[in-house]
This record gives C-alpha cells, sequence and structure tokens, in this order.
C-alpha cells in the first residue's frame, strides 16, 4: 500500500514540472546579469530601453578609398532591401537625401518641437499681411550676402524654414555634413544601419535573424561588381545579444555535458557495470530537469547565470547517488 502511495506521489510531482518546463522562460539580457542597484547598470537599461533599438543591425565597412567604400554600401544596402521578408530598412546614407521629399515634413516636425514661444514668433513673422516684408528682405540679403551657403540656402527657402534657432540643424542639412553619421571624414569608412522586418523577441531569435543577414551579405560580396578589399563587420543589438547569449549558451552545454562525461567515466571505471551507469546518468537528468520544472513552476523566469550552477547540482546528486548504489549493492 505504501508503495503504491509512493508511485502516485512521484506522478504529482512530474505533473507540476512538466507544467514548470512548459513555461520556462530564460533571461539572458546582458544587464541583467549586473548588479541592479548600481546607478551606472540602471543608467544602461535606460539608454538601452528607450534609446536604442533591438531590432537595429550596424554593418560597418572599411575599404582602401572613399570610392569603394561608398559603393559597397550602396549595393549592400539595396541588396538587403530586396529581401523584404528579412529587412525592413537598410540605410547607407542619411534618409533625407535618398528621399528629399521627406524634408519639408522632417523640417515642420523640427519646428512644431520647439519652445511655443519660438513657434508663435515663426507664426507671427509668416503671418499674411507680412509675407511681402519677409521676401523683400530676403532679396536684399541674396543681393548683399557674400556666403555661397546663404546663397544657396535663401534661393531655395526664402521664408527661413530650415533656419531653426540655437541648432544651426537646418544649415547642416544645406552644407552637405549629414554624412557624418554615415562615413568617416575621408569616406574610406561606412556604416549600413538594418532594421529587422521581424520581431527579435529572444536571443535565438536574433541568432538567427543574424545568420540569414550574413548570408545575404556574403551572397552580395560574391557578385562580380563588388570592390575589391572591403571589410565587413557586425555590430549592434542583435550582434550583441546573439554573441553573448550564445556563447553563454555554449560555454554552459559544453561545461554540464563535460561534467556528465566525467562522472559517467569515472563511475565506469571505478564499477564496470553498465546498468547502474544508466540509472545513475537518468536519475541525474530527471534531478536537472525537475529542478528547472519546479524553478519555471515558481519564478517563471530563470537567469541564465543559474544554469551556471547545474554542474554543482549534477556534483551534489551524483555524491547521492553514489551512496545509493553502495546501499544497493550492501543489501540488494
Amino acid at each position: 500500500m505504501n508503495r503504491r502511495w509512493l508511485r502516485w506521489g512521484w506522478l504529482l510531482l512530474i505533473v507540476p514540472a512538466i507544467i514548470g518546463l512548459a513555461r520556462l522562460r530564460f533571461d539572458v539580457e546582458v544587464l541583467n546579469l549586473l548588479p541592479a542597484e548600481l546607478p551606472v547598470v540602471q543608467g544602461l537599461k535606460l539608454y538601452q530601453q528607450h534609446f536604442t533599438s533591438v531590432r537595429e543591425l550596424i554593418i560597418t565597412l572599411h575599404a582602401p578609398d572613399a570610392e569603394s567604400a561608398e559603393t559597397a554600401a550602396r549595393r549592400l544596402a539595396e541588396f538587403l532591401r530586396g529581401d523584404t521578408n528579412l529587412v525592413a530598412s537598410a540605410d547607407w546614407q542619411p534618409p533625407l537625401k535618398e528621399h528629399p521629399e521627406a524634408m519639408a515634413e522632417f523640417i515642420a516636425y523640427l519646428w512644431i518641437n520647439q519652445p511655443p514661444e519660438v513657434f508663435a514668433e515663426l507664426a507671427n513673422r509668416l503671418a499674411p499681411g507680412k509675407l511681402d516684408e519677409v521676401l523683400r528682405e530676403t532679396r536684399e540679403q541674396l543681393a548683399t550676402t557674400l556666403s555661397p551657403l546663404d546663397l544657396a540656402q535663401l534661393s531655395y527657402d526664402p521664408f527661413g524654414f530650415t533656419r531653426l534657432p540655437e541648432t544651426g540643424l537646418g544649415g547642416e542639412l544645406m552644407s552637405g555634413r549629414e554624412q557624418e553619421g554615415f562615413a568617416s571624414v575621408d569616406g574610406t569608412f561606412r556604416v549600413v544601419f538594418v532594421e529587422a522586418r521581424v520581431e527579435l523577441s529572444n536571443y535565438r531569435d536574433c541568432a538567427a535573424w543574424l545568420k540569414s543577414i550574413k548570408a545575404a551579405v556574403a551572397h552580395c560580396k560574391n557578385s562580380p561588381d563588388w570592390p575589391a578589399n572591403v571589410a565587413i563587420r557586425f555590430t549592434g543589438a542583435p550582434a550583441f545579444v546573439a554573441e553573448v547569449a550564445s556563447g553563454m549558451e555554449r560555454d554552459i552545454r559544453s561545461s554540464a555535458l563535460c561534467s556528465l562525461m566525467l562522472i559517467g567515466g569515472l563511475f565506469w571505471w571505478a564499477h564496470r557495470s553498465w546498468r547502474p551507469l544508466l540509472c545513475l546518468l537518468a536519475f541525474l537528468g530527471l534531478t536537472v530537469a525537475g529542478t528547472l520544472g519546479f524553478g519555471g513552476l515558481i519564478f517563471g523566469m530563470l537567469n541564465a547565470v543559474s544554469l551556471g550552477f547545474t554542474t554543482i547540482l549534477i556534483g551534489l546528486a551524483v555524491d547521492y547517488g553514489l551512496v545509493l548504489y553502495q546501499e544497493w549493492i550492501a543489501a540488494p
């Protein structure tokens, strides 16, 4: 009777463990591995949450000359844009330069986000009764100025929409310095910003998407018109998450498997018996699976570092396994 209740008791424990394994999730966020109370860690989390995108990959290109770098960046961006199932956007130069028709909307956005008194001053200056005066002042400035920038800017913008106060952004847009965020000063180093089409919710998605991007980049490099001696590297959130999390997973898996192999080898060397060896390995696997299952049932999400203690758990469990085996030999 007691044996029957014991068997049913084991079954009752297996059911919640299976439910826990089904809902178990691993937290592989690198910043969550650091002490949460540190101000630096909190600041990095806020920056990553509000100012970076986990879907944006940065591809860097370094070429011997500026022309090769520009050609490679342009062709790579155009090639990646063709894969609409993989890439949402690929920018190798400022979007406003590639799509100048969006300039008006962008400038309007900048003006709307100015302080209320600055925007009111613009509305007052461009009131219907003052437009003739504004145009007259612009004509006089064009006739007297010696600045090439003013000549180019006022010819296309007589009302001064691109002259935002204090920021000077309008002058930068007209002067051609907008490539600063996409290319080095000498033009031999360029970056391409690639945004994923799919949602990268975990590190496995990041690794799979990055693998597809690398395959597409390799296919583009094999084209006959690709410039020679162009070095390509990958960085950004997807590459960082995929590299760190995949490395952690690989290290944890290899350490656990090596521990099992070492334990199995030592047990076989000492006892030379297959049946207890297989039973020992099976119980070790059940111990780890049951521990993870109840961890998932209670917490739902476990830190990836917690898996590093799997080898310690295996080492502790095998001690009890050897004790039970010795007791079984003494009293079968």
